[in-house]
C-alpha cells in the first residue's frame, strides 16, 4: 500500500511541475512559446504543431513566434513561421516582411534584406521600423538610395528625425561631408553618444573644429573618460589655437581617460601643442615617442613627423638638426617632388645667414642643391639656375668674380626663345638680363651693357636702369 500511495503522489507532482501551455490563438500562447524554444524540445515540431494549428489564422501570434526563433537563432523556423503569417494575412502583413528583411540581413544578403523591407513598407507606409532597417542594409549597397529611403520616411511620418540616422549612414559609406551636414541639422544635444562619437569625428575631419569641439564637450559631460572626446577635443584646441585649453586635454587624455594604448598620432599633435607654446623640451620629446611608435600603415607617416622635426629645429636655430631631419625626411618619403628637395637649400641658405664663419661653404651647399634640382627636374630647369645664380652672386662682392655669371646664361639659355612665358619667367629672365647688363658696363663693355638693356627693355619698356644704361653716350 505504501509503495502505491507513493507512486501516486509522484503522478501528482509530475503534474504540477509540467506548465500548463495554453493553445487558445491568445496572447498566452506567445509567451508558452517561448519557453518552449528556449527549453529545446528533441520533438520541436510535434510540440508546436497544436500552436499552429490553433493560430493559423493569427498572422500577429505568428509573427511572434517566428521572431521567438529568429531572437533564439533558429531562422529556419523563423523563416517558417513568417511566410505562415504572410499566409494567414493575405501576403499583406508588413511585419512578416521586416522579419524576412532581418534574416536576409543576418546571412549578409544586404539586396534581398532591402527587398523584403519595402515590401513591408509598400504594405505599412507608417512602419518606421523597416524604413530604418532598410536604410541600414541598403547603404552598403548605395548609402544616396538608403538616405531617400528615410526622406520617404519623414514624409510619411513627419513626426520622426531620420538626420542622425541619415549622418550615420553617410558616415559608414564614406561620404563625410554629406554626413557632417546631416549631422549638423540636429541640435547637439538630441544626439546619443554613438552619433555624437561620428558627428566629433566627421567634424573634425572636415576642418569643422567649433562644432568638433562642440559634440565633444556635450560627449564628455556624460562620459567624462571617454578616451575618443577627449583625443578630438585636444586636438581641436589645437586646430582652433586654444593652446593652453589644448594642453590641458594632454594631461586628462594621457592620465583620466580609459585608453589603453596612446598612438603616434597621440604623440605628434601633442607635440604640435607643447611646440606652439614654446615648450620645446616636451615638444620634442612628444616628436620622438611619435617617431617611436610611427608604422607603415600608420595614420599620420613617418616622413611627416621628421619634416615638423626638422622645420622645429630651424625655427629655433638648430640647424644642424633640421638639416639631419630634413635628410632623413627625403630618404623616406615616397614620391620626392621640386618642392620637398628645394626647402633643404632654403635650410642651408638660412644657416649661411645665421653662421658667419661657414657663409662660404653652407651657401655653396644650397647653390649645389639647385644645380641637382636642374638636372633631375628639366621642367624646373630655368628656376633652378636662377636660384643657383642668386646663391652664387651673394658670394661675390660687386660682381667682381662674375661667380653667378654662368648661371644667369644658362637662365637666358632656357628662356630667350621661349614664346609663351609665363610672368614668373619674364622676372627671372629680366633678372638675368640685368645682371649681364651690369656684369658687362663694370667691364668697360658699354656696347655689350645696351644690349642687354634692350632685351629687358622688350619685356619691360618702363625699366629705369635698362632706360639709363640705353641712354649712355
Amino acid at each position: 500500500m505504501k509503495t502505491m500511495k507513493y507512486l501516486v503522489m509522484g503522478a501528482l507532482m509530475l503534474g504540477f511541475g509540467t506548465p500548463v501551455m495554453a493553445q487558445d490563438g491568445s496572447k498566452a500562447d506567445i509567451a508558452a512559446v517561448k519557453q518552449i524554444i528556449s527549453s529545446k524540445p528533441a520533438d520541436l515540431n510535434k510540440v508546436m504543431k497544436p500552436y499552429y494549428k490553433a493560430n493559423k489564422k493569427n498572422a500577429e501570434n505568428l509573427l511572434a513566434f517566428g521572431r521567438a526563433f529568429y531572437e533564439a537563432n533558429d531562422t529556419a523556423n523563423a523563416h517558417t513561421y513568417a511566410l505562415y503569417a504572410l499566409e494567414a494575412s493575405k501576403n499583406k502583413y508588413a511585419p512578416a516582411y521586416v522579419l524576412l528583411g532581418d534574416i536576409a540581413a543576418l546571412a549578409d544578403d544586404g539586396g534581398a534584406a532591402a527587398a523584403q523591407y519595402d515590401q513591408a513598407i509598400y504594405y505599412d507606409k507608417k512602419l518606421v521600423e523597416a524604413y530604418r532597417k532598410y536604410a541600414m542594409v541598403y547603404r552598403k549597397i548605395d548609402p544616396r538610395g538608403a538616405a531617400q529611403k528615410l526622406d520617404e520616411l519623414k514624409a510619411n511620418c513627419p513626426e520622426v528625425s531620420v538626420d542622425a540616422i541619415k549622418g550615420h549612414i553617410f558616415m559608414v559609406g564614406g561620404d563625410e561631408k554629406a554626413a557632417y551636414n546631416e549631422f549638423k541639422k540636429v541640435p547637439i544635444q538630441q544626439l546619443d553618444k554613438d552619433y555624437l562619437n561620428e558627428f566629433a569625428r566627421v567634424s573634425y575631419f572636415q576642418g569643422h573644429y567649433d562644432d568638433a569641439l562642440a559634440a565633444c564637450l556635450e560627449g564628455l559631460k556624460d562620459k567624462p573618460r571617454n578616451a575618443t572626446f577627449t583625443r578630438l577635443a585636444m586636438f581641436s584646441n589645437y586646430e582652433l589655437k586654444n593652446y593652453e585649453a589644448a594642453k590641458d586635454y594632454i594631461y586628462k587624455y594621457f592620465n583620466e581617460t580609459d585608453s589603453a594604448k596612446f598612438s603616434e598620432y597621440d604623440h605628434y599633435y601633442s607635440a604640435l601643442i607643447y611646440d606652439a607654446l614654446g615648450e620645446k623640451e616636451n615638444a620634442y620629446g612628444q616628436y620622438d615617442m611619435a617617431l617611436k611608435l610611427v608604422k607603415d600603415d600608420s595614420m599620420i607617416k613617418r616622413w611627416t613627423i621628421l619634416k615638423t622635426l626638422s622645420d622645429a629645429h630651424l625655427k629655433d636655430k638648430n640647424f644642424e638638426k633640421a638639416i639631419s631631419y630634413y635628410q632623413d625626411f627625403t630618404g623616406c618619403k615616397p614620391g620626392l617632388n621640386f618642392d620637398d628637395e628645394e626647402a633643404l637649400a632654403n635650410i642651408y641658405s638660412k644657416y649661411a645667414e645665421a653662421d658667419a664663419a661657414r657663409k662660404v661653404e653652407l651657401t655653396n651647399k644650397a647653390a649645389d642643391v639647385y644645380a641637382t634640382l636642374a638636372e633631375k627636374y628639366p621642367i624646373q630647369k630655368a628656376y633652378s639656375m636662377y636660384m643657383r645664380a642668386n646663391m652664387r652672386n651673394k658670394l661675390d662682392n660687386n660682381m667682381e668674380k662674375s661667380l653667378a655669371k654662368p648661371d644667369y646664361q644658362k637662365v637666358i639659355e632656357v628662356l630667350a626663345s621661349k614664346g609663351d612665358r609665363t610672368k614668373g619667367e619674364n622676372t627671372m629672365l629680366k633678372t638675368a638680363y640685368h645682371y649681364m647688363m651690369f656684369n658687362e658696363y663694370i667691364n668697360k663693355n658699354v656696347a655689350g651693357a645696351k644690349g642687354y638693356a634692350e632685351k629687358i627693355l622688350a619685356i619691360d619698356p618702363a625699366y629705369q636702369p635698362a632706360i639709363e644704361i640705353q641712354n649712355l653716350k
